[in-house]
C-alpha cells in the first residue's frame, strides 16, 4: 500500500540484527516527527529525538548535547519522564 498513510499514529521497528536496524533507521528517519532511542550515535540523526534511558553512563554526554543543541531531550529515565516529554 505505498503512499497509504499509516493505520496507526506510532510505528515501531525492532530488529535481532544490526545491519536491517541501521539500514532502516536510515530510511524512516527522513520522513520521521521524533525519534525515540537511548542516547548513543542516534543522537546524532537530523530528526527531534525522545532520549529514553542510557545504557552506560559514556551515553549521558550524547543526551547532554542533543538537549543543549535544541534537537532531543534530557534523559527520559523513566516512563512518567517520557510521557511528560511526549505532552
Amino acid at each position: 500500500r505505498a503512499g497509504d498513510e499509516p493505520a496507526a499514529p506510532v510505528v515501531l521497528f525492532a530488529f535481532d540484527d544490526y545491519f536491517p536496524a541501521v539500514s532502516t533507521t536510515d530510511m524512516v528517519s527522513r520522513v520521521s516527527d521524533v525519534l525515540c532511542c537511548k542516547p548513543s550515535e542516534l543522537a546524532f540523526y537530523p530528526v527531534p529525538k525522545l532520549m529514553i534511558r542510557r545504557v552506560g553512563d559514556h551515553e549521558l554526554h550524547s543526551a547532554v548535547r542533543a538537549s543543549e543543541l535544541g534537537d532531543g531531550t534530557f534523559e527520559a529515565r523513566e516512563i512518567g519522564d517520557a510521557i511528560a516529554y511526549a505532552r
